[in-house]
């Protein structure tokens, strides 16, 4: 029996490292940076496509996979890839429903590029489309969109180019509220099958320009989402130990010493569960993470709750609840900003200043209302 009890002490005290954890983090690699390109039939989208990866159109047409009914995408280049471009339907045809890609694909895309026929005057399908983006996908930076004014062979007269150009830009900056990047292009397929190279250069420079401010956000987004699954995996044991260090911090003086215990057992449970050992040094760097008061404030508030404990009466009563509710917040806000910490400690990705203070403010936010639940439910 005590070899039994020895063995379940060692797991909830040390714990083994977590495998299902490992699994978000190995995911972050395997996105890519979405190129939504929008722009009506014969735009030339296909053309753009062909003219930056260099193949030919029906290697072009075999190399984009369905993605939904009407869009599908291609991945650049095929064997190692850096970026894939998306493409849809012609905006405007008559038949096709818009609407229910534009719900699907503007959360899943990352830019844009916007294609104009210079001689198309009506384009309002595609500014249409771009404004219902602007307002959905927040997550597509203002930054994030190239127009691409193709066609600039079919103009021969230089100023009636250039005014086309214009208008169709001024429309374009009118929708998205600011200026936007542009590049003028004019892929004529030639009697061999390839492509004169018009604006082929501004384009890859503009894209270039664009894709590691993209990967850069890819992969700080998908870091967040995985640390986030994998908080959501450890929740119930933080919380655990929130309604343990709560529970104790109820009873008189009990308090000062049982609520560092339990939060020093969760904080090595969670770094067990990481793979990662407490030291001295990570430690400071959590501590020092979370604000340079916040030793401070730990310590003056625990002991002010114990204080508020020991006044006779309606004190006692008062000084309890408030203990609960703090104990608990505190404790799942530090549990919830370990797991943080642990994370980028794991994936040794940098956490951004005050982004671990963020985190445990919100915590605090969240811990707080639970624990004022549990203090009302338990004085019912």
């Amino acid at each position: 029996m005590k070899k039994f009890a020895n063995r379940i002490y060692d797991y909830v005290i040390n714990p083994p490292s977590d495998d299902e954890l490992k699994k978000a983090w190995q995911q972050c690699d395997l996105q890519l940076p979405v190129i939504w390109m929008l722009g009506k039939t014969g735009a030339g989208k296909s053309s753009i496509v062909q003219q930056l990866t260099g193949h030919s159109r029906a290697k072009i047409g075999n190399g984009f996979m369905p993605c939904t009914r009407d869009s599908s995408y291609f991945d650049y280049p095929q064997e190692r890839p850096i970026l894939r471009f998306l493409d849809t339907r012609g905006l405007g045809d008559v038949d096709y429903e818009v609407d229910a890609d534009l719900d699907v694909l503007s959360h899943s895309s990352h830019a844009l590029l916007v294609v104009c026929r210079i001689r198309d005057g009506e384009q309002s399908a595609v500014l249409g489309a771009l404004k219902k983006i602007r307002k959905s996908a927040r997550h597509i930076g203002r930054s994030a969109i190239i127009a691409v004014h193709t066609g600039a062979d079919e103009l021969e007269n230089e100023h009636d180019r250039r005014r086309a150009v214009q208008a169709r830009q001024d429309e374009i900056e009118a929708v998205w509220g600011k200026p936007v990047d542009s590049c003028i292009t004019a892929f004529v397929e030639r009697s061999d099958g390839s492509l004169n190279d018009l604006g082929a250069d501004r384009l890859r420079e503009l894209i270039g320009k664009k894709l590691p401010e993209l990967s850069l956000w890819l992969l700080r987004s998908a870091h967040h989402d995985a640390e986030q699954n994998n908080f959501d995996q450890l929740k119930t044991d933080v919380l655990w130990y929130a309604g343990t260090a709560a529970a104790s911090d109820a009873i008189p003086v009990m308090g000062l010493v049982s609520v560092p215990a339990i939060q020093g057992k969760m904080l090595h449970s969670l770094s067990r569960k990481y793979g990662i050992r407490w030291t001295k040094r990570n430690f400071s760097e959590f501590s020092a993470a979370l604000g340079t008061s916040f030793a401070l404030r730990y310590v003056t508030s625990l002991a002010a709750r114990q204080l508020a404990k020991l006044v006779p009466g309606f004190g006692q009563l008062a000084g309890g609840a408030f203990a609960v509710t703090v104990s608990y917040a505190s404790t799942y806000a530090l549990g919830r900003a370990a797991c943080s910490y642990l994370y980028h400690k794991k994936t040794a990705t940098v956490i951004g200043d005050g982004a671990l203070q963020s985190v445990y403010q919100d915590a605090m936010k969240q811990g707080r209302q639970a624990g004022k639940e549990a203090t009302r439910v338990a004085h019912k």
